[in-house]
């Protein structure tokens, strides 16, 4: 029987669960079994769609971690700083190249009056 159930997240499920909740309401205009839907949970949805919830234990999995000690937060702390200072570095050059590319593409009101009066002097 496992093999035929369909395995879905919870989230999956919640989804799932959610849009029957709103079609009986809208399109079957039953708002009492909509309740009771709604009133199922996650794993009496489940179980009743013949659905598999995956992975139902590994909701609140907390990976161990190795506390890092302070000259290497320091450590990371001066590379962080160091990658700030090198992409504002970058992005003044981009703007820039950008201030140029604007300046080419639309310049400035003076400019164009100047364009207009030459040519209507040939």
């Amino acid at each position: 029987m496992g093999s035929s159930m369909k395995a879905l997240t919870r989230e999956q499920i919640q989804a799932r669960k959610d849009k029957a909740v709103r079609f009986t309401e809208t399109v079957l205009g039953d708002p009492e079994r909509a309740q009771e839907i709604r009133g199922e949970s996650i794993e009496e949805y489940a179980e009743r769609r013949k659905f598999e919830i995956a992975n139902p234990k590994a909701r609140r999995i907390i990976m161990a971690r190795r506390r890092k000690t302070v000259a290497e937060l320091e450590s990371q702390v001066a590379d962080l700083q160091e990658q700030v200072e090198d992409l504002e570095g970058e992005n003044e050059g981009l703007q820039d190249q950008l201030d140029e590319v604007a300046s080419i593409v639309s310049p400035e009101e003076e400019e164009e009056d100047e364009d207009e009066d030459d040519e209507e002097s040939d």
